[in-house]
């Protein structure tokens, strides 16, 4: 059963490519296997106007080319009519004008692409990546905090739109992170992982079985 949703946190949808494997708490997915596609993953839930959906790069397979692809698309992952690709690059078509996606330097909106001035391929692990879409439709991105500046403009901001992302390539796993000050849950998580030893510890302590898996998938 997956975790209940909080207001905050952004979960990772069930419907993601083939190769993909959630955490129990639907917030890392790794791409199992030797393979470097069947990558792609969906927020659950629209992002809020102004909610930045940051991921932090765990683990890269430097074998593979290519990288991590992120943006953000007006199809809703809940619908049965919303298809998993087997790569982003299968969504830079005429009929998928409704993703907006960053893949190298280059957005991508249907078959349109324009430059931009950051390069996805220059991260590298425990780098972060976000996505933005502003109150007047600018979509932004962020790398490790920084503002990287508008990559487009005109989106319809008040429409449901929900992250994308792409575990493709040399990218091999990645995780939600919260964009912002510090949460009282991961002051909690910090103080707890600072007086263990080891994950043995926490199965000791008087827990949910839900958030000692949570801290596991921290150590």
């Amino acid at each position: 059963m997956p975790p209940t949703p909080t207001p905050w946190r952004i979960e990772f949808h069930h419907k993601h490519g083939r190769f993909i494997k959630l955490s129990k708490t639907d917030s890392r997915a790794t791409r199992e296997g030797d393979t470097y596609d069947h990558g792609v993953v969906f927020s659950r839930r629209p992002l809020k106007i102004g909610e930045i959906f940051q991921l932090k790069i765990e683990q890269m397979e430097l074998k593979w080319a290519g990288s991590l692809r992120l943006g953000v698309t007006l199809k809703n992952p809940n619908c049965p009519h919303t298809n998993v690709v087997r790569a982003a690059t299968d969504l830079f078509v005429d009929d998928c004008k409704d993703f907006w996606i960053l893949s190298g330097s280059r957005i991508h909106n249907g078959t349109f692409e324009k430059e931009y001035d950051f390069n996805i391929h220059s991260l590298k692990e425990n780098d972060c990546l976000g996505v933005q879409v502003t109150h007047d439709g600018q979509l932004v991105f962020y790398a490790n905090g920084v503002n990287k500046g508008v990559a487009f403009t005109g989106l319809p901001a008040k429409k449901d739109i929900f992250a994308i992302f792409d575990v493709y390539g040399r990218t091999k796993e990645v995780t939600w992170k919260y964009y912002g000050a510090e949460t009282l849950d991961d002051l909690c998580k910090r103080v707890i992982l600072r007086n263990i030893s080891s994950t043995d510890d926490l199965d000791k302590l008087p827990l949910p079985l839900l958030l000692i898996d949570y801290l596991k998938e921290s150590i």
